[in-house]
């Protein structure tokens, strides 16, 4: 009787079930680059695919060195273990004549291995029609990298190549600065690569996205082809904090 009053607990379908763990939990730092056209969402649905996930925004649109000191960032950066840290908005100048100091990027480099997540940098786009804008903002990534080591999703180099073989495509908003659907999906993909280390390349295309079957297939092709020729993350010894582990 005991046995049998005991299964009968058990199976009772009002019994709370306790939720699966996340295999990823990102936390996105940034501006309206990194949210405009639901790219935080596109990516979610994305990472979906792998398992249970966990995305959120920092509050408000901010460069990094405004998120220093940030309450509301410094809550939710705190409020969890995150597995990988997107930080987006590090200054540069459009032109290329001004150089803006990277001590905030690197800043927050060091803090998200020192609790155990993966920072993930997000060099974004070029303006509509301004040559060589992305190399430059990649090439200051790769230099933030240098002194603090992080992985760089090549954002802004993926744009490139998916315009170069499609020009007629359209990746810019009409204010020729944020990303329409197409451009926030392909970010998204960039992002997935980097994060999961699986190819976009095959995934089903997904309803909800704003862009066509057709134009999800290609943009994810474009992602794992540069993905597959430029390394995105520096060796786990270099991310690895002093006693060895990920930091």
């Amino acid at each position: 009787m005991i046995l049998l009053a005991a299964c009968a607990t058990a199976d009772r379908p009002d019994d709370p079930v306790e939720a699966a763990a996340p295999v990823y939990a990102v936390l996105l730092l940034g501006n309206s680059h990194s949210t405009k056209s639901a790219l935080p969402k596109k990516l979610e649905g994305l990472l979906e695919s792998v398992g249970p996930v966990v995305i959120d925004v920092a509050p408000g649109w901010r460069f990094l060195d405004e998120r220093l000191g940030d309450a509301g960032t410094e809550t939710l950066f705190r409020s969890r273990a995150w597995t990988h840290v997107v930080l987006q908005g590090q200054r540069y100048s459009v032109s290329g004549r001004d150089a803006y100091p990277t001590d905030a990027a690197e800043a927050w480099v060091r803090r998200v291995r020192a609790v155990g997540a993966v920072p993930v940098l997000f060099p974004e786009w070029g303006l509509y029609g301004n040559e060589g804008e992305s190399l430059r903002v990649q090439r200051l990534h790769e230099a933030i990298s240098a002194s603090e080591p992080a992985c760089i999703a090549p954002i802004g180099l993926a744009w490139e190549v998916a315009l170069e073989n499609r020009p007629g495509l359209r990746l810019h908003a009409a204010d020729g600065n944020h990303a329409n659907n197409r451009g926030a999906l392909l970010a998204a993909y960039v992002l997935y690569e980097v994060i999961t280390g699986r190819p976009a390349a095959g995934l089903a295309a997904e309803r909800g996205m704003g862009v066509s079957a057709d134009d999800q297939a290609y943009l994810a092709a474009v992602a794992t082809t540069l993905l597959k020729n430029k390394t995105a993350c520096p060796g786990e010894h270099e991310l690895a904090g002093r006693d060895g582990r990920l930091q």
